[in-house]
């Protein structure tokens, strides 16, 4: 199945490359201040190695699950909890697309950049508003489509044929010669920083399943469900080809 082979494909990517914890807390601090989530309860979907999670924790969360179905990604995140001797996050492995929780069990979802690699995005952000409680936040990190996308996916289609043991050569091959690109052609500077080229080189082009949308095709989502948005990032990355756009937005305080 699809959703087997990202995970499989998370194995190897969340077991070797682990993002810089400082680095990763700047960009959070972005979009949640502490008043924000001090004491509540939170969904991490697909939360990797869980760093994000683990941020959330460290900052006064009541609770923290984050969810992933990658089993060493989540043993990743379990080594990080341990770490930094945490109670208040747990990591399970779910499917985003049949969440196993209760309607509005969380006060935010965070979705970094996960639900796009899902074989059904529209029903992964569906049901990470039905977990929603109303009035609560929710994050999505969403690829965006452009006039490259075509090309991205092409050699994507390409790559994720490669035998798997390759894939971490590959991208440190592709990252030694695409290291100038980035450095001489770049737009501006990526907002998440940590990240090695090689690993974003990886996340790029050898996951299995890869969708892209428009920031106008998600805000029209999202407010048809009601919600306002709060916050809009339109670039992550170094180019608009390779970026995340990012949305915080919040759900209707109740329904008329």
């Amino acid at each position: 199945m699809d959703k087997e082979k990202v995970g499989k494909f998370y194995d190897v990517v969340w077991t070797e490359y682990i993002p810089e914890y400082p680095a990763t807390e700047e960009h959070w601090g972005i979009f949640y201040n502490t008043e924000e989530f001090e004491g509540k309860n939170i969904l991490d979907a697909g939360c990797g190695t869980g760093i994000f999670s683990i941020i959330f924790a460290n900052h006064g969360a009541g609770k923290v699950t984050g969810i992933d179905i990658s089993e060493g990604s989540l043993g990743t995140a379990r080594s990080m909890k341990e770490k930094f001797h945490l109670t208040n996050a747990e990591f399970e492995q779910q499917d985003m697309l049949n969440l196993p929780f209760a309607d509005q069990s969380f006060d935010i979802v965070w979705a970094w950049g996960t639900v796009h690699h899902t074989t059904d995005p529209y029903r992964a952000i569906s049901q990470l508003i039905r977990v929603l409680k109303p009035g609560g936040s929710l994050l999505l990190a969403v690829y965006t489509r452009t006039k490259l996308t075509f090309v991205h996916e092409i050699i994507r289609k390409i790559l994720v044929h490669t035998p798997k043991r390759s894939w971490t050569f590959l991208s440190k091959v592709m990252a030694v010669f695409l290291s100038p690109v980035v450095f001489f052609f770049k737009k501006r500077e990526k907002s998440r920083k940590g990240e090695k080229l090689e690993e974003l080189i990886l996340d790029w082009y050898f996951v299995p399943i890869r969708h892209y949308y428009t920031p106008e095709e998600i805000r029209d989502f999202l407010e048809k469900q009601g919600f306002e948005i709060e916050k809009f990032l339109p670039a992550s990355g170094r180019f608009n080809s390779t970026s995340n756009f990012i949305f915080k937005a919040r759900k209707p305080a109740s329904r008329q």
